[in-house]
């Protein structure tokens, strides 16, 4: 099969490769920037807001004008918009629509780089163009660039930081603070830092914790009442955000209220949270010692998301680097390919939005609509029960698959590419050009 794929790939003519992803990335381009153009985009007014009134004293307590959206993040998210808040509405958007295109083209780089380390730059760079407008039409990434989120640059941050070196000029970031950076934004990445401690990345792991840190001793330093206001009040109140049980919300805590037609005891909810959670870290920990550093990103990733008391459908930008897993990285699963092309096209389907939603409907939910309208958050429980299956058929058959020696995996966690010694061809999967 991989003798195959080699061939028909050598019969593509590059420049034929490199029209489809100038065609492809076009796309996305036109898009970003008609939506911003054309469209509000929520989401960026909320992180405008924020930016233009840190310094005010009363961050919290503004609504945005048009949607009456409240601020919801750190200090420090605000003042990163600082600077973007200062640009007219319609000129930020169409800045923020570029930093998206950077961004999603950046993590498509990085997740191809850390499936298939062994793959050159150029290819890498090809296929990541390639990739984009198939990327960009994925539910999450899509609401991504119509809000105007930030998930795409978190997520491209964090697997920056965690799979392969970051420079800036000559000088090398230290693992971990980009991933620190991150979760001063936006709260769920803090899960990568037990995770890096659990798999013995230790000075990973105290660099994102120090990085959080001092991001947020900072901010209190700067504006001490309204970072006091932010940890002591809102970082825990999740009504802020909108309704927790809108069907957008595909978190294990939303899921059960839904399940439930109401309310479940916080009690309940919190064991099931800390119950998950505390397993899903240990199949990680699992995927990374048996199978790859990558694997074990991806599952911790998810684990975030299903515990998160809102995880919104334009947070699971993590899709990307799992679609690409399943389909070309060494140690996937039997029928990767097979899950990743279902996995895409559910996502590209999103049937969430199928079933009757808004104004506490999703309550009401029976029958196929149930399992519709969670279909996000199912997506994210085969995936994690897929692993566990995969780890326990390998255990039990004494299959080494998952540690492949064309993928050497440094001391502290990062992949690095070697050529194919001793690989079978028959399982390595292969790009055309």
């Amino acid at each position: 099969m991989g003798a195959k794929l080699r061939d028909r790939g050598r019969a593509v003519p590059p420049v034929a490769l490199w029209v489809m992803g100038a065609v492809s990335t076009g796309l996305v381009v036109a898009y970003a920037f008609a939506f911003a153009w054309h469209r509000h985009e929520v989401d960026l007014d909320v992180y405008l807001m924020g930016g233009s009134h840190l310094f005010g004293g009363h961050l919290y307590d503004v609504r945005a004008v048009t949607t009456h959206l409240s601020f919801t993040y750190t200090p420090f998210a605000a003042l990163l918009f600082g600077p973007l808040s200062l640009f007219p509405e319609q000129g930020a958007e169409l800045l923020w629509g570029a930093v998206n295109v950077v961004a999603l083209a950046a993590l498509v780089a990085i997740s191809l780089r850390a499936v298939r380390p062994d793959m050159d730059r150029r290819q890498v760079v090809r296929w990541s163009l390639i990739l984009m407008a198939p990327a960009l039409w994925l539910d999450p990434v899509r609401l991504t660039f119509s809000f105007g989120q930030i998930n795409v640059v978190l997520a491209a941050l964090i697997l920056a930081d965690l799979t392969g070196v970051v420079r800036v000029g000559s000088k090398t970031v230290p693992r971990g603070v980009l991933t620190g950076l991150s979760a001063a934004v936006k709260l769920i990445p803090l899960i990568f830092a037990p995770y890096l401690f659990l798999t013995r990345q230790f000075r990973a792991a105290w660099v994102t914790v120090v990085t959080f840190v001092v991001c947020g001793l900072g901010m209190a330093a700067l504006v001490p009442g309204t970072s006091w206001l932010f940890w002591t009040k809102y970082v825990s109140d999740a009504h802020r955000v909108g309704g927790s049980v809108f069907v957008s919300n595909q978190s294990l805590r939303a899921v059960m209220i839904r399940l439930h037609h109401g309310a479940v005891p916080n009690s309940v909810v919190s064991v099931a949270v800390v119950g998950f959670g505390l397993a899903g870290l240990g199949l990680a920990v699992w995927a990374y010692r048996s199978s790859s550093p990558l694997l074990g990103i991806l599952v911790c990733a998810t684990t975030g998301m299903v515990v998160s008391p809102i995880t919104w459908a334009h947070h699971m930008v993590w899709v990307i680097p799992i679609i690409l897993w399943l389909a070309l990285a060494h140690d996937r699963p039997v029928g990767g390919r097979i899950w990743a092309t279902g996995a895409a096209v559910l996502f590209w389907q999103a049937p969430i939005w199928s079933v009757p939603y808004g104004s506490g409907r999703e309550l009401s939910a029976h029958g196929w609509q149930i399992l519709l309208g969670n279909s996000f958050f199912v997506a994210m429980m085969v995936f994690q029960i897929g692993v566990v299956v995969m780890l326990a058929f390998r255990r039990a058959g004494g299959s080494d698959r998952g540690r492949h020696p064309d993928r050497i995996t440094k001391g502290d966690g990062r992949q690095v590419g070697a050529d194919h010694i001793g690989a079978d061809p028959e399982s390595v999967p292969s790009l055309p050009g």
